[in-house]
């Protein structure tokens, strides 16, 4: 019969062996590193207003062609699995699968404006109301 040698040694004792270098365990502290949080971007004075509404419009950009891309790619996507499942679904669906790819386009689309939108500070909105207002505000 095979007797379990390892039982003795995945026992744990508090006692310390007479061999051991540290008898107590030894705790690490770590030291906090000051977090780099993301650095604020700094402007030429007087070009702070146009970089922002740039980057806005850059934004929107990229929202407005990826949001195209998403709607082809779900429209392709779904247009090959309707040929896959029916005979002639490739034709008999492609209005269905068009509406979705268009609706899945037009999400992202949409949220192109908001980018623009949310670079022009408030201020400067109502600074122009009250020039172009008939009212004289």
């Amino acid at each position: 019969m095979a007797t379990n040698t390892h039982a003795r040694a995945r026992k744990r004792t508090s006692e310390a062996h007479p061999e051991a270098l540290i008898a107590e365990p030894v705790y690490y502290k770590r030291q906090k590193t000051k977090k780099r949080g993301k650095r604020k971007k700094k402007y030429t004075k007087g070009t702070k207003g146009w970089q922002k509404l740039g980057d806005g419009i850059n934004r929107a950009e990229y929202r407005s062609t990826n949001g195209l891309a998403k709607g082809f790619r779900t429209f392709v996507k779904r247009n090959r699995k309707s040929a896959r499942k029916k005979r002639d679904g490739m034709v008999r669906y492609s209005l269905r699968d068009a509406s979705r790819g268009f609706a899945d386009g037009f999400k992202e689309f949409g949220r192109a404006p908001g980018e623009v939108a949310r670079r022009i500070p408030t201020r400067t909105v109502r600074g122009l109301f009250r020039v172009f207002s008939p009212f004289g505000g």
